[in-house]
């Protein structure tokens, strides 16, 4: 996973996919492609997660970087074919950024969770497992308890990223841990 940021945008690279999930509190204002992370859906990965401020029309950098290099769900034969998945969400009141400059300064990263917190909140949580897609989403509603603790009281949007290693981590450890993290990332974000 590379996480790439600049103002007004985190991005969460994760060009050969990823199990991914998500959680709404509130109105779902400012979201793009959260259908797409229901356990039925034939899309089973994401290729990246964007927490935008204000808009998402960095997310479409986002798509525009990884479509260049190949990266995406294929749509047909030739390499190029492809549609990245790029869910998203905006922290409405907060400047926009650039997402495809916030992939071109991607790197390699450690870090268990992301907040941006406007006139909504957004997060991610990272999670070192193997799990499926319900899990994830468990993950999600899991973590959304972290924005309560640090006090972020507006409607969230709360993805959960797994890294696809199998440690076999039980799903409340997961839970509790990604909890934990977004707790820690609101405190920090909070404007």
């Amino acid at each position: 996973m590379l996480v790439g940021r600049g103002p007004g945008v985190a991005v969460v690279l994760t060009p050969a996919g990823a199990v991914a999930g998500v959680a709404v509190r509130g109105a779902p204002v400012g979201t793009r492609e959260l259908d797409l992370l229901d356990p039925s859906t034939l899309v089973q990965r994401v290729h990246a997660v964007v927490l935008a401020g204000g808009d998402l029309t960095c997310a479409d950098g986002v798509v525009r970087w990884l479509a260049e290099r190949g990266h995406g769900f294929p749509v047909g034969a030739r390499p190029l074919e492809v549609v990245p998945i790029v869910p998203a969400a905006a922290a409405l009141g907060l400047p926009s950024g650039d997402g495809y400059a916030a992939c071109e300064a991607a790197a390699p990263s450690d870090i268990p969770a992301l907040a941006v917190v406007g006139e909504t909140a957004v997060g991610l949580v990272v999670v070192d497992a193997e799990v499926g897609p319900a899990e994830c989403r468990r993950v999600a509603m899991s973590a959304h308890d972290g924005f309560a603790r640090a006090g972020v009281t507006v409607p969230a949007t709360v993805f959960a990223v797994a890294t696809g290693r199998p440690t076999g981590t039980p799903l409340n450890d997961l839970c509790t841990t990604a909890a934990d993290a977004l707790e820690r990332a609101g405190r920090n974000a909070r404007v």
